[in-house]
């Protein structure tokens, strides 16, 4: 922000002065208004019991979960308690929804472990106002009866981003595999398909594999290793997570083929990926806020709880993660610090 000194002959030093003590006036008060804002904010004021049930706390879902714990410790009198039900396992999670209702808990969290146990879970949390809250994955609808939101990215965009830097890094020409996620997860489907949206217009790059390795990094190792084993040609691994792309790092290297040779991309910016790109062995990521989603989730049925106005569609944001952006970011921070 810049300020026009209203005493165009006095010195200039006197002017820096006179626009600093603005400057100070301006930024405690921005201060205050933000603490204002929070005091009276439902979240702030809020307390209660949340019940979060969600696929096992591994990856990126433990980062993600760890968004929620961080959040609920900074506000007073929120007590969240985790129940974890395998990927695919729908019907178990209906069983844990079912537990915390008759727990009578303020409201739910979900993240969900079979996309076809959406409709019981928001059907019995309706039926019992509690309000709901689906995290990272969820059913897409335009309007629900009762109260519920979805904290949730928008997986497309993924997909898209990583199939147009892929290309760019390909020059428009080449082979690619593609690692996907589970079928039980919307992601996987949401971000293979956003990949294929844009490799329609690179009629040069070709998809010759495609295959699920259910978000795992051994089982994309494998999975990599088998295709190179039948003699598989390609230039390019397109994952729909980074534990798969970092899989499929590791099948490479087991094959002799030195970092780089082949590039590889992921979904999430976990540690281990950022560690993976700065050492050249994986060639970017496409970067999801779990820490974020988890406290969106947690603000947003704590306001939904408090019977306030809640986003139904609480988007996370993506964007790519090279080495590029990663060296941008910490001469950043250095900055700043």
């Amino acid at each position: 922000m810049s300020f026009i000194c209203p005493h165009r002959r006095a010195p200039l030093v006197a002017c820096r002065t006179q626009a600093g003590s603005k400057r100070r006036s301006m930024t405690t008060l921005a201060a205050l208004t933000t603490l204002a804002t929070l005091a009276m904010s439902p979240v702030a004021a809020a307390a209660g019991e949340i019940g979060v049930t969600m696929v096992p706390p591994v990856g990126f879902f433990k980062f993600l979960r760890d968004g929620i714990d961080a959040r609920a410790h900074q506000l007073s009198g929120v007590n969240v308690s985790f129940a974890y039900a395998e990927a695919g396992a729908g019907a178990a999670q209906v069983e844990q929804v079912r537990q915390f209702i008759q727990r009578h808990v303020d409201a739910l969290i979900v993240l969900p472990a079979d996309a076809g146990s959406t409709s019981a879970i928001t059907a019995l949390a309706i039926a019992a106002h509690t309000p709901l809250v689906f995290v990272n994955n969820g059913p897409r609808q335009d309007w629900f009866a009762g109260r519920v939101a979805l904290a949730i990215p928008n997986d497309i965009v993924a997909g898209r981003l990583q199939a147009e830097k892929l290309a760019e890094e390909l020059h428009g020409k080449g082979q690619i595999v593609l690692i996907m996620g589970p079928a039980s997860h919307s992601a996987a489907a949401m971000r293979t398909q956003g990949v294929r949206d844009v490799l329609v217009h690179y009629p040069d790059i070709h998809v010759i594999e495609t295959a699920s390795a259910d978000w795992d990094r051994q089982k994309a190792r494998e999975l990599v290793a088998g295709w190179l084993g039948k003699g598989d040609h390609f230039d390019a691994v397109a994952a729909n997570n980074d534990e798969m792309a970092l899989g499929a790092v590791a099948a490479l290297a087991d094959a002799g083929l030195p970092d780089g040779r082949i590039i590889v991309a992921g979904v999430d910016g976990l540690p281990d990926a950022v560690a993976a790109i700065k050492a050249h062995k994986l060639s970017f990521s496409v970067l999801q806020d779990a820490a974020l989603e988890g406290r969106k989730a947690l603000d947003d049925a704590l306001g939904l709880a408090a019977n306030a106005a809640v986003q139904q569609y609480d988007w996370v944001p993506f964007d790519l993660m090279t080495e590029q952006t990663l060296a941008q970011a910490a001469t950043s921070t250095q900055r700043d610090n």
